[in-house]
């Protein structure tokens, strides 16, 4: 079986007191986080860091203490993990990538959750709002 490994992030903004979670609709039919393949040389904050600019025209700050691995099989024989971290918007100018992304959109929690296509991408996101939440009560 042939392993696969792609990186991304929940870019999230706070907006006054208000979480925003960024979500993009890919090409391919679906809605979720930006991610990617692994290149070689990259390691995983690099690859995360790559495919979010690459997919949204943003640059954020990985945060490296959310760590949060699904893996599933995108095709007969391939066994493919995706590791998403965090990461707060810093920067950049918000625009989809031509090639892969159609739509990129800021929504609050309940929104993202309920577009979002795949349910273990939905656990992802109900992990990175907790882990966001119980991050800012404590005073970052």
């Amino acid at each position: 079986m042939k392993k696969e490994k792609a990186c991304g992030a929940v870019v999230y903004r706070w907006n006054m007191d208000k979480l925003e979670i960024l979500v993009i609709y890919q090409k391919k039919g679906f809605w979720s986080f930006p991610k990617g393949h692994v290149e070689i040389g990259e390691n995983e904050i690099k690859t995360a860091y790559r495919e979010i600019f690459e997919e949204t025209g943003l640059k954020v700050k990985i945060d490296d203490g959310f760590r949060y691995v699904i893996t599933y099989s995108p095709k007969k024989d391939v066994l493919k993990d995706v590791v998403f971290f965090v990461g707060e918007e810093i920067g950049g100018q918000l625009r989809p990538q031509e090639k892969e992304v159609n739509e990129v959109l800021w929504m609050d929690y309940r929104e993202a959750l309920n577009i979002i296509t795949y349910d273990d991408v939905k656990v992802v996101l109900k992990r990175a709002f907790e882990y966001l939440v119980n991050k800012k009560n404590i005073g970052d």
